[in-house]
């Protein structure tokens, strides 16, 4: 199996520490930094890729400090934000070429349709054990019996 070759972060200075803390950058990857958010300019990062064969040529990473944004080299507006939380799945699939940023932007809108289908569901109402609806906006708690010999805890009915 071919060596996978380094991801290239463009990351503002200000949010470097950020960087080092979250471990966002690991043995693989080449990390220039920016002065301000101001100074994002994706076409320059996509040169500076593209003029740096030892390095995953189709996409690139920016992070200012809250987010980070995939962005396809060879054409700089096609781009996928993503937090913290899912870097550890999106980059190494990016840097492999398993995943595109377009595959990520499908998955996105397909999970915004369903909850949107989810939602919208007529005549839908939440009811207790005892068949009673539980009105909008009102706290409850689900308790789930593993047993159907269980019985409901009193305290935590709706």
């Amino acid at each position: 199996m071919a060596e996978q070759k380094p991801i290239h972060y463009f990351v503002c200075s200000d949010s470097s520490d950020s960087l080092n803390l979250n471990n966002s950058t690991e043995e693989n990857t080449i990390v220039e930094y920016f002065d301000s958010k101001e100074d994002v300019d994706l076409a320059k990062f996509a040169e500076i890729v593209k003029s740096k064969p030892n390095c995953v040529q189709k996409y690139f990473i920016v992070y200012n400090g809250t987010e980070y944004c995939a962005v396809k080299t060879d054409n700089v507006e096609n781009t996928y934000i993503f937090s913290l939380k899912h870097r550890s799945s999106i980059v190494p699939k990016l840097a492999a070429g398993t995943a595109t940023i377009d595959a990520f932007i499908e998955y996105d809108k397909h999970m915004e349709d369903m909850a949107k289908k989810l939602e919208t569901q007529p005549g839908f109402k939440l009811r207790d054990s005892n068949g009673k609806v539980i009105p909008d906006g009102k706290e409850f708690a689900i308790q789930i019996l593993s047993d159907p010999e269980d019985e409901l805890d009193e305290d935590t009915e709706g």
